[in-house]
């Protein structure tokens, strides 16, 4: 290990042009020459092999690439932090572009004694203020930083791993993220960082929110996106309920498939029906399709649970 050196970690799948965008902002922070950073190649089939030999010809003392077959977000900075020489990790996602500082503001968080240190996201110059994407702040369904209460206590359900720094002790005491909340049918994970988040604090690691570490997010959202996107959360709430009651219970979502085939039902008429959004605003009726789509993935993990049941006990 090298003391205070920072091992960025940054899993990636199939993004090879945001990718290279992300990795020469990188390079040119001050920051960065105490810095190592980890690209998790997670079995891209697209440009991102090249883009990462690259940047490895450009910087080879500072940039190390790790290809795996694909297996998720989790499995992906799992595999980097287990080859991290540093002892503190910076995770950060492939599609976020951090400030001048932000890398030093998350080393002093973890000087001043804290575990992990949460920075922000704030969405990138160039993502336009759609109402899809004012309806998503207004929610906090991206992310919900203006609803913590204590930046120095650190609640779990505010951990989002696009830019978060943990000890490495800490990280590994816990044994990293979960890797099996990755849904292979689904291609797709959701809850690995409020697992994380929860393991972090049940083995007494403090957590904060920095603000003043910040990186810009650069995410597109559609609403057919965004839709598609909730109906695969609905989904992985079944999974979550299954292995991590509590987290469930804290998120208020240990009732959420009471009723759910005639609220389905009931939403589906609603939201077809082309003079709600109009009558409603764009606020109400964005709503009523988020809730549907999110209820349909849960009644469809449910009905698989129940056939597989069915199936063994025949």
């Amino acid at each position: 290990m090298i003391p205070d050196m920072f091992s960025i970690v940054i899993p990636t799948h199939n993004r090879a042009g945001k990718l290279q965008r992300v990795l020469r902002h990188l390079l040119q922070l001050a920051e960065i020459d105490r810095c190592e950073v980890i690209v998790v190649n997670d079995g891209s089939t697209d440009g991102t092999g090249a883009v990462l030999e690259e940047f490895k010809r450009l910087r080879p003392e500072i940039v190390r690439v790790l290809t795996v077959a694909n297996g998720g977000p989790g499995y992906a900075r799992n595999r980097g932090a287990e080859m991290a020489r540093g002892n503190r990790i910076l995770f950060l996602d492939d599609d976020v572009f951090p400030r001048s500082g932000a890398i030093e503001s998350q080393s002093r968080m973890l000087d001043a004694g804290y575990a992990g240190s949460q920075g922000l996201l704030l969405w990138h110059e160039e993502i336009s203020q759609t109402p899809l994407v004012q309806y998503i702040d207004s929610r906090g369904s991206e992310f919900g930083f203006d609803r913590v209460e204590d930046a120095s206590r650190l609640d779990f359900r505010h951990l989002y791993t696009g830019n978060f720094a943990v000890l490495r002790k800490a990280f590994l005491k816990i044994g990293g993220f979960d890797e099996s909340l990755f849904d292979r049918k689904e291609r797709f994970s959701a809850f690995e960082d409020t697992v994380l988040g929860y393991q972090l604090r049940q083995s007494g690691a403090r957590l904060a929110l920095n603000k003043e570490s910040v990186v810009d997010h650069l995410r597109d959202m559609t609403e057919e996106g965004y839709l598609h996107r909730e109906r695969k959360i609905g989904y992985s709430v079944g999974h979550l309920r299954e292995k991590y009651p509590a987290v469930v219970r804290a998120l208020g979502l240990e009732h959420k498939d009471f009723l759910s085939e005639p609220q389905i039902q009931l939403l589906q008429f609603v939201n077809a029906v082309p003079w709600v959004r109009y009558l409603a605003g764009y606020g109400l009726s964005m709503r009523l399709r988020q809730r549907e789509a999110f209820y349909r993935g849960l009644l469809q993990c449910r009905q698989e649970r129940t056939n597989q049941m069915t199936a063994t006990s025949q």
